[in-house]
């Protein structure tokens, strides 16, 4: 499909959004309690983290993503068949024994799985600032009339790493703590085409390479399964330097107004840490209306916080047709980005 069959004034919009969570629940102090962790530390103090949710056996990311995509599918005007692009953001991409999947791409099996065919399917890597990286992508190729619908996906998967953390001594490796953050999830977005101009607007999407080294992630060498290795400390003192600026830039550039947004979600990386963000977005930027910080029983899902908080807030009865949101990304690189939106018309009566 050519620009010319779309018009050159396209436009795109968000259809529908989900967020899943497996149904077990872990507490934090289970543990992660002041009797195992070095100097007695208080972890549920230190972090805000009460509990995280956990995929049942055999489950992995593939489970995840796919629900989430079906349950965003059933609050959408379409049918599967009518999406003609999938794009799949997981970081984990890792079934229930452990195995990554490598290929063919992870958005292939999900469109597979949902019976959309014809699409065009890919993975898109950015850490935990991959799906809104991927809804970028996703709107540029809407407007530029490549794309009519879009389903941009994440499962998360990442709880093992909470298990090898627990394996470490943590007072000889301090820097797999921030592994005991997370928690497994899913989201899903669908977006269309629209004639209203600015109902989806980004940020420039700003990496600061030189601090690459703050989290890794990658393979156990002494185990199956994935770990992470976290500068913790320095990772948010690089964050919070920057986020002023970043959003003064971001507000000017996307066109919008600070004190019109009625929601912000900022990515959890603890509740805590959102609350110091606040402080700074406040200080640079003026009150916020609404910040949403609804991480303390889900923890870190990765690539699919927003999602997850904003199920979590529809749920809650907050949110409504055609209020507008501002969501603010980053992930380990340190990559961030931000997404302006008004949300879909009739959100208010999803189930």
């Amino acid at each position: 499909m050519t620009t010319d069959m779309l018009g050159s004034d396209n436009h795109a919009q968000m259809i529908s959004f989900a967020g899943f969570l497996p149904d077990t629940k872990i507490e934090t102090k289970s543990f992660a309690s002041p009797d195992v962790l070095p100097r007695s530390l208080d972890f549920v103090r230190l972090t805000g983290i009460l509990a995280h949710h956990e995929v049942s056996n055999g489950q992995g990311s593939f489970e995840l993503a796919v629900g989430a995509a079906k349950k965003a599918l059933s609050r959408a005007d379409i049918a599967a068949k009518d999406i003609d692009l999938v794009i799949n953001c997981s970081v984990s991409k890792m079934d229930g024994k452990l195995r990554q999947h490598l290929s063919p791409s992870f958005a292939t099996l999900i469109a597979n799985e949902l019976q959309i065919s014809g699409a065009q399917t890919f993975d898109v890597s950015n850490a935990c600032a991959g799906m809104l990286t991927g809804l970028l992508i996703a709107e540029s190729r809407i407007k530029s009339g490549q794309s009519k619908y879009a389903l941009v996906v994440s499962g998360e998967y990442v709880t093992p790493i909470i298990d090898e953390a627990k394996r470490r001594n943590l007072y000889l490796h301090p820097r797999a703590m921030a592994s005991l953050t997370v928690g497994d999830g899913a989201a899903a977005y669908i977006l269309g085409q629209s004639k209203e101009a600015g109902r989806i607007t980004f940020s420039e999407p700003i990496t600061m390479a030189q601090f690459n080294r703050y989290c890794i992630g990658q393979a156990c060498k002494s185990h199956l399964g994935p770990q992470m290795r976290t500068r913790a400390k320095d990772m948010q003192t690089a964050v919070f330097d920057n986020l002023g600026n970043f959003l003064k830039r971001s507000i000017d550039y996307m066109e919008v107004k600070w004190d019109e947004i009625d929601h912000t979600f900022s990515h959890p990386t603890t509740p805590k840490a959102v609350k110091k963000g606040a402080k700074i977005a406040t200080e640079m930027m003026g009150e916020i209306n609404f910040l949403h910080n609804n991480s303390v029983e889900t923890a870190n899902t990765a690539s699919t916080t927003h999602g997850v908080q904003i199920e979590l807030s529809l749920s809650s009865g907050h949110l409504k047709s055609d209020e507008t949101a501002l969501l603010i990304s980053y992930g380990s690189g340190i990559g961030i980005l931000a997404m302006h939106l008004k949300l879909p018309k009739g959100v208010e009566n999803w189930s």
